[in-house]
């Protein structure tokens, strides 16, 4: 269930390279995860510059106009190595699959209870799938 959450500045990718962010997002998943390739939702933010704010360095890393800020929630339960694994996997695709910074990549990994979640009909699908539990979409 992973609901993916990109920001970028508008006007500084093209659409070709925004379809390789998406598909270097989904791919992660799918290697990291486990997910089904169905189990698919992105929203893409492209925002103006006046809107897009943030500094130019921080903690060692350097950005630059391509900075990606991407929000993925999921379901709790994954072990921590699990997480720390989703951080390398996105930045080695986004790197290689849509050519960014190895910088330019800030990633926010949020977990919720599956009853937080619906995929439709007002029902909470996962509602099964608790922080304490082993995560399964």
């Amino acid at each position: 269930m992973p609901l993916i959450n990109v920001h970028l500045q508008k006007g500084v990718f093209e659409e070709s390279r925004i379809d390789k962010i998406s598909g270097a997002i989904q791919g992660a998943l799918m290697e990291v995860l486990k997910i089904p390739a169905d189990d698919f939702f992105q929203v893409i933010h492209e925002l103006p510059k006046n809107r897009y704010r943030h500094t130019q360095s921080f903690v060692g890393m350097s950005y630059t106009d391509e900075l990606i800020t991407l929000q993925v929630t999921i379901l709790a339960g994954r072990p921590r190595e699990t997480r720390l694994a989703l951080h390398k996997a996105l930045n080695r695709r986004l790197v290689e699959e849509a050519g960014i910074s190895h910088d330019d990549l800030f990633i926010n990994i949020y977990e919720i209870a599956g009853e937080n979640a619906s995929f439709g009909r007002g029902e909470a699908q996962r509602a099964h799938i608790s922080a304490g539990a082993s995560a399964s979409a």
